[in-house]
């Protein structure tokens, strides 16, 4: 037989793991779309925005939805994708799903995933696999 041998699953830490996947997510973004769009397009996370049901998207963003009641859906995601990037630019954060784990706004952001989600999503997104958890202490002499 021809196969490859898998590679070594490494340790990493839970910043570690987010920050890894979300250099990946970043790069299915643009200016137009956010991490929910490139999840909803690409299938991969949470799904993004096209896991929630009309009626959840409008309750979740009504404040958008309530000032455009006869908006389609693609448009209702348009500017959902629009406010998320404009959050993003605010606050500084590289992609939505930062913004949400601080501000709990249409979703829990990286909270929303536990560590044996994230190792999946790490190893999608990267072709890495890993386990989620603390680092080996370096017991080398002199520490």
């Amino acid at each position: 037989m021809n196969s490859k041998p898998s590679p070594p699953v490494r340790i990493v830490t839970r910043p570690e793991a987010i920050a890894r996947i979300r250099g990946r997510l970043k790069s299915f973004c643009d200016e137009e779309h956010c991490a929910c769009a490139a999840a909803a397009h690409r299938g991969i996370l949470c799904g993004g925005l096209r896991n929630l049901s009309d009626g959840e998207l409008r309750r979740r963003f009504e404040w958008i939805a309530r000032s455009r009641p006869g908006a389609s859906r693609e448009e209702l995601e348009r500017l959902v994708s629009l406010y998320h990037i404009s959050r993003q630019q605010v606050s500084g954060a590289e992609l939505c799903c930062d913004v949400e784990t601080r501000e709990h706004c249409g979703c829990d952001g990286w909270n929303m995933f536990d560590d044996e989600a994230l190792a999946r999503f790490h190893e999608d997104l990267t072709g890495l696999p890993v386990e989620i958890g603390a680092p080996a202490e370096d017991t080398s002499p002199g520490r």
